[in-house]
């Protein structure tokens, strides 16, 4: 007998109500044949009140994935993602694969084609339904996600989502994945409305007092201590590093820096490269950093100690890596160096103010600082350089400016002063993400009414990777003033340089064009941004930059999205 559809409410519209009870605000959604529940759940609103996440429409996957990273950069809340089946899913995978390398909880949901051919309500009834079904649909992502499940019956509903969005948010947080069968969605299921959310992530407090002891007796003692911090923890503000650090005269290195942790000018941020200063570095303090330096070319001083913080220092989830480890402080970020800040105070004499090390940091920051002009006042010709573009777009900047970058600017001649200033691409280095995150951060920004300049700063190869005309829709479609600036050099400019550092004698580094490099011929990226109602212009001569990028900024501030092309050599 075949099964015939619920009258009441049903398995969608429990999924959807406790997905809004757990903290998922936004469900960023990208639709096949298995959402029909779904839709008719969102249909029937008015009808229900049911409250549910306010459900976005994004036109590829990998944008909506990548949307979902940067808006929990800006808000520190996770976004939901749902998508179609085992394809739409596959269109994912990059995305997922950035989220947890950066610890970044994303809730992941897709749909499954149905699990039967006939006999129940949201039985198969297309030609696909065949096609899509996979033995494991979710081992395509098990490996880059927390956990995963399927849905098996609707009165799971408020079990899984909870499960899930306390796995989700637990340290060290990372993306989860939910499969939803298109006959499980359709089942009827009672809703209750005095529901409670049984969400109880794990929280991490500081690192164990012995360790932390032993951490602050290395330190007190450090003739040339050094910092390097990679992954900071999301904060509203840069403590307490930023008084760690200044109180005791700690140079800083951010390096390989995905987030921002420390304003350019505190006086203990020393730069972005940990190569020449670890040649004399006694104890070093590593800042849940995965890669604190490059271990070919770079290697710890003689009897130096390495001192690690992070709610995983070991980076369990690389398969190999070998960095040395004397004191591992297993915590959250920001609680443990607070307390290795209090067990320093109790160390280090009151009177003491390290005259002799800020002296010698001020001088090599003050000569970063000539250095940086110079290199930037040299590039405004046409080609430009990439440091004098950053230098241009730095000087547009505000305290309500987030830079989100890849493969774009050169931050090392930039200022980024302000919390949320700055967040580039995670480790895992996959295509796409600096355009998608910074809808994500200037769709979080405009849900938390902050007036916030979200500003992608991309290589135009990493441009090609975002799916740029779905972004461009998006931004259109959800009245996103996002302002994008791709930088053209025609080359895949990773890959060269790549190359150059394994053979800078060979042949591809003579070679007029470097096979597997080049990106031409190139299209009119403008025109790709304009035709989606972008204010958008093509850039070639430096001296014509500054009055561009003032007028980008006065068509986002009229609610417009904008888009410059600006032409740079490398």
């Amino acid at each position: 007998m075949k099964h015939v559809k619920p009258t009441g409410t049903f398995a969608a519209e429990a999924v959807l109500t406790h997905m809004k009870a757990a903290g998922i605000d936004v469900l960023l959604a990208n639709g096949g044949t298995d959402f029909p529940s779904i839709i008719e759940a969102f249909a029937r609103q008015s009808e229900t009140g049911l409250k549910m996440p306010e459900a976005l429409v994004i036109p590829h996957e990998g944008v909506a994935v990548g949307m979902a990273h940067g808006y929990y950069l800006m808000t520190g809340k996770p976004a939901g993602v749902i998508v179609h089946v085992n394809v739409g899913l596959a269109n994912s995978v990059m995305g997922l694969v950035n989220a947890r390398s950066e610890n970044v909880p994303i809730m992941m949901f897709s749909g499954r084609t149905p699990i039967t051919e006939h006999g129940r309500f949201g039985s198969r009834s297309s030609p696909i339904h065949w096609g899509q079904e996979m033995f494991d649909q979710a081992g395509m992502v098990r490996e880059v996600v927390k956990w995963d499940y399927e849905l098996r019956y609707p009165e799971q509903a408020g079990i899984v989502i909870d499960r899930a969005m306390s796995i989700a948010m637990s340290e060290p947080r990372g993306p989860v994945y939910l499969s939803l069968p298109r006959e499980a969605l359709a089942e009827g299921a009672e809703i209750t409305a005095s529901h409670r959310s049984t969400v109880t992530p794990t929280s991490f407090g500081p690192a164990d007092p012995d360790l932390v002891a032993q951490a602050a007796d290395l330190l007190a003692k450090a003739k040339n201590p050094l910092v390097i911090s990679q992954s900071p923890e999301l904060a509203p503000d840069f403590e307490p590093l930023a008084g760690f650090v200044d109180k005791f005269a700690l140079p800083t290195v951010e390096m390989w820096a995905m987030r921002q942790s420390l304003p350019s000018d505190h006086p203990m941020m020393v730069g972005r490269d940990s190569t020449q200063l670890l040649k004399e570095a006694d104890v070093v303090v590593v800042i849940n950093a995965a890669v604190p330096w490059i271990s070919d070319h770079t290697s710890l001083a003689e009897g130096a100690r390495v001192i690690a913080i992070g709610p995983d220092p070991q980076h369990s989830r690389v398969p190999i890596r070998s960095f040395p480890i004397d004191i591992a402080l297993a915590g959250g970020i920001n609680k443990t160096i607070a307390a290795l800040a209090a067990a320093m105070a109790e160390r280090v004499p009151a009177g003491e103010t390290f005259s002799e090390r800020r002296e010698k940091w001020a001088k090599v920051k003050a000569g970063q600082v000539e250095a940086a002009a110079k290199r930037a006042a040299m590039g405004n010709g046409a080609p430009m350089t990439a440091a004098y573009v950053s230098r241009c777009i730095s000087d547009i900047m505000d305290e309500k400016t987030t830079i989100v970058n890849e493969l774009g600017i050169d931050p090392s001649v930039m200022e980024f002063k302000h919390p949320k200033g700055f967040f580039s691409t995670p480790l895992s280095g996959g295509l796409g993400f600096g355009l998608t995150a910074a809808l994500g951060a200037q769709l979080g920004a405009l849900k938390q009414g902050e007036s916030r300049q979200v500003i992608a700063t991309i290589g135009d190869g990493s441009y090609m990777f975002a799916n740029p005309v779905a972004c461009h829709q998006t931004a259109t479609a959800l009245k996103l003033p996002l302002l994008t600036i791709v930088f053209n050099n025609g080359i895949w400019n990773a890959v060269r340089r790549s190359t150059l550092y394994m053979y800078p004698d060979g042949s591809a580094a003579t070679a007029n064009v470097m096979p597997i490099t080049a990106l031409d011929p190139a299209p009119d990226y403008a025109a790709v941004a304009r035709a989606h109602g972008a204010h958008a212009e093509r850039v070639e001569n430096g001296t014509d930059l500054p009055a561009a990028l003032q007028r980008a900024l006065a068509a986002t501030k009229s609610g417009q999205q904008a888009m410059l092309e600006v032409m740079v050599s490398y």
